[in-house]
């Protein structure tokens, strides 16, 4: 037994140290991705049809027409900002909407 907590002792101390060394630059990419959210709509009317394209290939994985609807998929991370937007208790018309106590935002 002490052999094997040994084991999982050295593998803990291998993964703390690992979240040490860790990049944050996924944070700085976070950020810039939500500013690009922001402006996307700004964006993407500037753009002819191939940039138009571009951005859609890069938001939406499928798309299909069918009896007069448009169904689409978004990729990650594009599906939890979609799915976090249409949450009733995130809607403030007057203010926008308000991710403080939404709970896909909230740690642990």
């Amino acid at each position: 037994m002490q052999a094997q907590w040994r084991e999982e002792r050295a593998r803990c101390l291998k993964d703390i140290e690992r979240h040490h060394r860790a990049d944050d630059s996924y944070i700085d990419s976070g950020v810039a991705l939500l500013r690009l959210a922001k402006d996307a709509h700004r964006i993407f009317e500037a753009k002819g049809p191939d940039g138009k394209r571009t951005l859609l290939n890069l938001v939406l994985s499928n798309c299909s027409w069918a009896n007069g609807e448009l169904s689409t998929e978004f990729r990650q991370p594009f599906d939890l900002l979609k799915e976090t937007n249409l949450d009733p208790d995130t809607k403030n018309p007057a203010q926008g909407p308000d991710f403080s106590q939404n709970q896909r935002w909230l740690r642990g």
